[in-house]
């Protein structure tokens, strides 16, 4: 009795040893340069098990796809037991390395940016990679790989969703407030409207015109964790609590986010234009993500 239970933990550590990376079912990736951003992108995919329908598959594009597009995969794999089904992509780059991806999407997910103090001292940023890209990362996403992902799979380019996280929201703002036609629906969670003094509601009084003009239907999910606006006890790395507290009270990811999607609902849009807010009562900044990932699937498989 004393033996078989001293060998127990061994033969766990064997096991452990000889223990071998656990496949995302249904997923693959792909590496695909960019002429337009001068830059390399890792592209993951996840294909439904249904069936493509007679007009191809929806696609849903997920920014910091390193980080982001596992939870996307796997709650679309759950939701084909209901049939549902749509091609998944994660946009995101050729590394390893769960942080480095953290600094690198600086550059793609924010607009020209006046101040520069926004951006992490550590570790320091190359100022090719202290923001500006995102209109270049934006040609990259509708100009290189939608064609190389219709060539490879049936696709609706009718039924497209562009999806993203804090700067991946605001992103998709950007993206939305420019050049609406790009896309059916857009889903912004917890958007980093504050950024550089708000400049990305510059464009927001443009595309309302744009917006009532549309003939084809335009869709918009602002998501928000409840407590994101919530003092903290504890601020995060040894940071001073008092100036993070601040920082946070500035920010004002609840209220910003809400008011948006206030303004935009009030919209007189004849083009079936919707706006949807959802606030996850008891989330903060980062444990909102799954909430709104579903959400967003939901979202752009509606009919």
């Amino acid at each position: 009795m004393i033996q078989s239970a001293l060998a127990a933990p061994a033969a766990a550590a064997a096991d452990a040893r000889t223990a071998v990376p656990v496949p995302l079912f249904g997923a693959s990736q792909f590496d695909l340069p960019s002429k337009i951003s001068a830059r390399t992108y890792r592209i993951f995919v996840y294909k439904p098990l249904p069936p493509p329908p007679p007009a191809g598959y929806p696609v849903i594009f997920i920014t910091d796809g390193n980080g982001l597009f596992p939870l996307a995969a796997a709650q679309m794999a759950l939701m084909a037991l209901a049939q549902k089904g749509a091609l998944v992509i994660g946009v995101g780059y050729p590394t390893d390395d769960f942080m480095k991806p953290m600094t690198l999407r600086y550059r793609d997910l924010t607009p020209v940016t006046e101040d520069k103090t926004l951006f992490p001292a550590q570790p320091p940023l190359s100022d090719a990679d202290q923001g500006g890209g995102s209109e270049l990362f934006y040609r990259f996403i509708v100009e290189e790989l939608r064609p190389a992902l219709a060539a490879s799979y049936p696709v609706n380019a009718q039924e497209q969703t562009l999806y993203g996280h804090s700067l991946g929201g605001l992103f998709v703002l950007g993206v939305m407030f420019k050049h609406p036609e790009s896309f059916k629906n857009y889903v912004a969670s917890s958007p980093s409207i504050w950024w550089d003094n708000k400049s990305v509601l510059k464009d927001e009084a443009g595309f309302v015109a744009k917006a009532n003009s549309r003939k084809a239907p335009l869709r918009v999910l602002i998501c928000v964790g409840a407590k994101e606006q919530d003092a903290l006890t504890h601020a995060p790395g040894g940071l001073p609590l008092e100036d993070t507290n601040k920082r946070i009270s500035q920010a004002r990811m609840v209220d910003n986010a809400r008011d948006l999607a206030n303004r935009l609902s009030r919209l007189d849009a004849k083009s079936g234009f919707t706006v949807r807010f959802q606030d996850f009562s008891a989330e903060d900044h980062l444990s909102v993500v799954p909430g709104s990932i579903s959400r967003a699937l939901n979202f752009a498989l509606e009919q």
